[in-house]
């Protein structure tokens, strides 16, 4: 009876040591859930039409580059794109388009104006990246410039293609939720990430929504990633 019951408890103890082991191994192997966010605060729009030199001024700020002057970083952006004083991209050119030149040149020339070493920057393009690419991109500490593409507003001859900065992201590749610095200031009750399933993370321009919803509903159509100096 003695050996009977000395059994039993072994096979009990083996059976919870057991599952002791798989409940560790399913918390090792199981993606953790927590957000990551940039240290990319949202600026807001200066003006109508201004949030991509607002996009623009968010990762040259994050990246140390310096403003050139003589006005305020935007300008000096604007001024760099067009050579003209009046702090505003060429009409033809999109927002996405804008942004993307000046990642890619405005850094060099800035140091050089200050008689700096040059720092060039690296990028790659696509049209979207996966939500574990995001991931990675996040986790390196890298922005996404991304050109949506949401339904026009009353007032708006037509949709605008336009940049936004994926700069967080909350979840995991499965469910993943992006947060997104956005300039523009939206009618109050014609707001894209608000009416497809988002929220308000900041007034100044930050949204929080999901991978599916910001790819189908805001029409997300292009990239530049692995953004890093050189």
């Amino acid at each position: 009876m003695l050996h009977r019951l000395s059994g039993q408890l072994l096979a009990s103890l083996k059976s919870a040591v057991i599952a002791g082991s798989a409940m560790v191994l399913m918390a090792a192997t199981t993606p953790a859930s927590a957000e990551s966010l940039l240290d990319i605060p949202p600026v807001p729009e200066s003006g109508p039409d201004q949030s991509w030199a607002a996009i623009a001024e968010m990762v040259m700020v994050y990246y140390d580059v310096p403003n050139t002057g003589p006005g305020d970083m935007q300008c000096s952006i604007a001024y760099y794109l067009t050579g003209t004083p009046n702090c505003y991209k060429a009409q033809d050119e999109s927002e996405f388009t804008a942004v993307s030149r000046a990642i890619k040149g405005y850094p060099q020339f800035a140091h050089e104006s200050f008689g700096e070493l040059p720092i060039a920057m690296r990028w790659e393009e696509a049209k979207t990246i996966p939500p574990a690419e995001i991931i990675q991109e996040i986790r390196f500490e890298r922005p996404i410039l991304v050109q949506i593409e949401p339904a026009r507003n009353e007032g708006e001859a037509k949709a605008q293609k336009r940049a936004v900065l994926i700069v967080g992201f909350d979840g995991t590749a499965d469910n993943l939720q992006l947060i997104i610095n956005d300039p523009k200031v939206y009618p109050g009750t014609q707001n894209p990430y608000l009416e497809f399933g988002g929220h308000v993370r900041d007034n100044s321009g930050q949204y929080q929504i999901g991978y599916a919803d910001f790819q189908s509903f805001l029409k997300w159509s292009a990239t530049l990633y692995k953004i890093k100096p050189d």
